[in-house]
């Protein structure tokens, strides 16, 4: 907190000599601050993948407007400090023209001043949190669905299946408490509340108590907030204990890297949800797109719904800059974006408006089958 009002003291002096990005030359210059390292690195790893993947396939076929697009990426390791020294330093020193892909509900929600003082076109945080879609920002786009959404499915999916006692692990965090209030606002459609829930401390993995407080109430459906390696740790305890009640968590996890953190076996079963369509289904033009671009570049990460998600992400980006100008200002690139309506990426539409910045809707859900995510039809 004491950090956090400092910024905006510091923020509130430097108002005055406040500078937008430079020109743009002959390279766009674009920028990432997430988890390259810490413990949410896969998802930080893979969004970088997917950005990166999709800005080298543009600019091997001319860039956009004759412009090469580049990315530069710096670690925050998940610490809302570094989150914040990371992004003056690209808005101050890299000059950069835009942020894409930042991880994390409270070090994107901290990210805001700086996002606002510099009119810092902020696209697809990678996060559904509803305190950065409500009220608009102005510089903030969204490609992905709300967490209310990934829950709302999620839960009338468990209700389907014969739910009735619900209860909430989260991290205590924005993103667990977005998704603890979530939950209660989907279970109370059905006439239900939750009977119990459970948290931890943010960036540990000490779930032992919350499993305990959860069970008092004999829950029959467990929501799952939290990062991939202690909802992990999350799964693996449950399963231990003989815990038979469905496990349920959202695209927050990160896929496939809850799947392997939680391990062979204990993760089945797990229903999942993702704001990405499937990665198998080729007969959409972006996936194919998204695939072959991530193929040509994997690194460490590969094709999965998260680097899938960074890819999106660019694609959108690039499809902005294209109609803000030659060259692209700030100011055009937000316009762009608010312009977008039915905008067609290859199989997914994006429409925005000034008052509704998030572009599309959809969630797809999964379940864990063989260590693998399939289609839950």
């Amino acid at each position: 907190m004491k950090r956090m009002m400092f910024l905006t003291v510091v923020l509130m002096m430097l108002a005055p000599t406040t500078h937008a990005a430079g020109p743009v030359g002959d390279v766009i210059k674009i920028g990432m601050v997430n988890d390259q390292t810490g413990a949410n690195k896969g998802s930080g790893r893979g969004m970088k993948v997917g950005v990166e993947a999709y800005f080298k396939a543009v600019n091997a076929k001319g860039g956009v407007n004759g412009r090469k697009v580049e990315l530069v990426a710096l670690d925050d390791q998940m610490v809302t400090d570094k989150t914040i020294d990371c992004l003056l330093k690209l808005a101050d020193e890299q000059k950069v023209f835009a942020v894409v892909g930042s991880v994390g509900t409270s070090n994107c929600v901290a990210s805001l001043p700086v996002v606002k003082e510099y009119k810092l076109p902020y696209i697809n945080p990678r996060t559904g949190a509803s305190e950065l879609r409500t009220p608009v920002v102005r510089e903030v786009f969204h490609i992905r669905a709300s967490y209310q959404q990934e829950v709302d499915r999620i839960v009338d999916q468990l209700v389907k299946q014969g739910a009735k006692r619900f209860a909430v692990f989260y991290q205590n965090d924005g993103l667990g408490t977005d998704i603890l209030t979530s939950t209660e606002t989907a279970v109370k459609r059905h006439g239900l509340s939750l009977v119990s829930k459970g948290s931890f401390e943010r960036n540990t993995v000490a779930v032992t108590t919350g499993l305990a407080s959860i069970m008092t109430g004999k829950p029959d459906a467990i929501i799952v907030g939290a990062v991939y390696k202690p909802g992990a740790e999350f799964i693996k305890l449950a399963r231990k204990e003989g815990v038979t009640a469905y496990l349920a968590s959202g695209s927050f996890a990160g896929g496939m890297n809850l799947v392997k953190a939680v391990g062979p076996g204990a993760s089945e079963g797990v229903i999942m949800s993702q704001v990405v369509p499937e990665l198998d289904d080729l007969s959409l033009p972006i996936t194919r797109e998204c695939k072959e671009a991530i193929d040509k570049n994997p690194e460490d990460v590969g094709f999965n719904s998260v680097s899938m998600e960074g890819c999106i992400a660019a694609k959108s980006m690039v499809m902005a800059l294209e109609k803000a100008g030659n060259p692209p200002t700030q100011a055009a690139f937000i316009q762009a974006y608010e312009s977008m309506k039915g905008a067609d990426m290859g199989g997914i539409k994006l429409t925005f408006s000034q008052d509704n910045h998030q572009g599309q809707d959809n969630v797809y859900l999964q379940v864990v089958k063989g260590d693998k995510l399939v289609s839950l039809k």
